[in-house]
């Protein structure tokens, strides 16, 4: 008789076929909840995906690499009628930084950034000069794990400037004002289903500002005022908003930033693939899998009927 569970897939990539710490925990916990689950490459052509009742997006971090085959793959598990966490709109509207125009505008307190399309004409020292900037990060629109991301100072050389006329004819990009609070520690906060689980901070090595494994960061669990709490919320409301959606069903959430005098300052919003660090939070494994849980049997008619 064949094993009529809900079958769950694991999205991961190239790089972590066999998902990573934080991925192979969500796994134990979904199958302890009764689902059977298997990590699955989002850009394998081998993969018949209207074999899943859901997926979960976890690790598929090299998606910039091919963004327009990362949104087809999406389009394909939709037209399968395959539940995603998160959603596939929540997806296609992080994937490309720009969002955080959208949240700026929506009153959300960002790192002062211009958003430079690609192509245009506008040279680095003239948009540093405009914001009266003399130190600036430049990133890709679409990009994860720092990769693109470089730091730019006044006077602007010519080897800069080529290399953001080189980037900005290829992409997109994002200039935002360095802020120096960033070698205290980047904030991340995250959230299940819009309620708050947990924060990190991570420390750039000495010698760097980019708050990433791949550059040597150091990262720790820390324990954030309410007060910040309640302005990373506020982050995730005005993403509903944009979104037109309730912000529970965002099955998991990382809001990252910096504190500037009390204030939360908005860097990022990572929605799609987003390190969650659930080894260092007592109960972070449960509190994951409990959203994941909750989040499929919610948008899932099939599953909440199959599973006790």
């Amino acid at each position: 008789m064949a094993d009529e569970r809900p079958r769950i897939g694991i999205v991961t990539g190239e790089k972590a076929p066999e998902l990573t710490d934080d991925g192979r925990a969500i796994v134990s916990g979904l199958r302890e909840r009764g689902y059977l689950t298997a990590p699955t490459i989002w850009s394998d052509s081998t993969v018949d995906w209207s074999q899943f009742d859901a997926l979960v997006v976890r690790s598929c971090w090299q998606y910039y690499d091919d963004p327009d085959a990362f949104r087809a793959w999406l389009a394909t598990v939709e037209q399968n009628g395959i539940v995603v966490v998160n959603p596939p709109d929540v997806i296609r509207w992080n994937v490309h930084k720009f969002y955080l125009r959208d949240l700026e505008t929506a009153g959300v307190s960002v790192v002062p950034t211009a958003y430079v399309e690609r192509e245009s004409d506008v040279d680095l020292g003239t948009i540093l000069d405009r914001n009266g900037w003399t130190d600036a990060v430049v990133k890709p629109a679409i990009g994860t794990s720092s990769s693109g991301v470089w730091r730019a100072s006044t006077p602007i050389g010519p080897g800069d400037e080529d290399r953001f006329e080189t980037q900005r004819a290829e992409r997109d990009l994002l200039v935002q004002q360095f802020v120096p609070e960033v070698t205290d520690g980047e904030l991340s906060m995250i959230f299940f289903e819009g309620a708050f689980s947990h924060a990190n901070r991570s420390v750039p090595a000495a010698d760097d500002f980019r708050a990433h494994p791949n550059f040597g960061v150091a990262t720790d669990a820390f324990d954030p005022t309410a007060s910040l709490v309640d302005q990373a919320r506020t982050v995730l409301d005005a993403a509903a908003d944009v979104l037109s959606i309730d912000p529970a069903t965002l099955g998991y959430a990382r809001v990252d930033g910096i504190e500037r005098a009390g204030t939360f300052v908005l860097m990022e919003l990572e929605l799609i693939e987003p390190y969650l660090g659930l080894s260092r939070a007592d109960g972070g494994v449960d509190r994951a899998v409990d959203a994941i849980d909750a989040t499929l049997r919610r948008r899932s008619d099939s599953i909440a009927r199959e599973l006790p």
